[in-house]
């Protein structure tokens, strides 16, 4: 989707042609959003464009469970800024899902940047590893050598809840009201856990679905 306007309907332009449609939801980043809608709606973007997005990186580590003496209860922890570490938080994932790695064998990850160290993203992928893999083993008493290794970087992809976010969603949705039929979802506005992202994409369904039967039915 590269443009959304309104002539009559709501027309969206894309990458494999153009499609008319009574409603639309947008489940993107706020700024995304912001991008679509600048031509369509100034303020609506504006509201949107105001959002902040912090970007991240997630390195995986997979060992052996002897290689790790800490007992793993629980499935990880977050790291408060006073302590002064580059993690922001750790997570044992075969903890937290069955089925992630072999038996005998854990697999770790490391969360390095976001909002509260931005300039961690600038570090080379060997740095970020290097930082993640030392922090983790100093933490829950690692040795060795990691079977395997892997690296992510998010890219804008963490919206930063700072005061008065609520404040700026209320204002979206109001502004909404004046725009029929468009509808925005994610975890930029009211949902940033995947299952409070799940349960808002379900409430928002139920709010286009209303809409268009409400239209259909020739309600106004």
């Amino acid at each position: 989707m590269t443009e959304l306007r309104r002539a009559g309907s709501l027309t969206l332009e894309s990458g494999i042609g153009r499609v008319e449609a009574r409603a639309v939801i947008l489940a993107v980043p706020a700024y995304v959003v912001a991008s679509l809608l600048r031509a369509f709606d100034t303020t609506l973007a504006a509201f949107c464009d105001a959002v902040p997005y912090a970007s991240t990186a997630t390195v995986a580590f997979g060992y052996t469970r002897e290689q790790i003496a800490h007992p793993m209860q629980g499935t990880g922890f977050v790291v408060p800024r006073v302590e002064r570490s580059a993690l922001l938080a750790g997570t044992w994932v075969t903890s937290k899902w069955p089925g992630r790695a072999p038996e005998g064998h854990v697999l770790l990850r490391g969360f390095l940047g976001g909002g509260r160290d931005p300039q961690r993203l600038e570090d080379s992928d060997e740095e970020l590893i290097s930082t993640a893999r030392t922090e983790l083993s100093d933490l829950l008493g690692i040795t060795g050598e990691p079977i395997i290794t892997r690296l992510f970087r998010w890219t804008r992809q963490s919206p930063q809840y700072e005061v008065g976010h609520l404040q700026r969603v209320a204002a979206i949705d109001d502004h909404l009201a004046s725009l029929p039929g468009v509808f925005l979802t994610g975890s930029g506005f009211r949902a940033i856990g995947i299952p409070d992202c799940i349960a808002d994409a379900r409430a928002t369904a139920q709010r286009a679905a209303a809409y268009v039967s409400a239209r259909h039915a020739g309600v106004t």
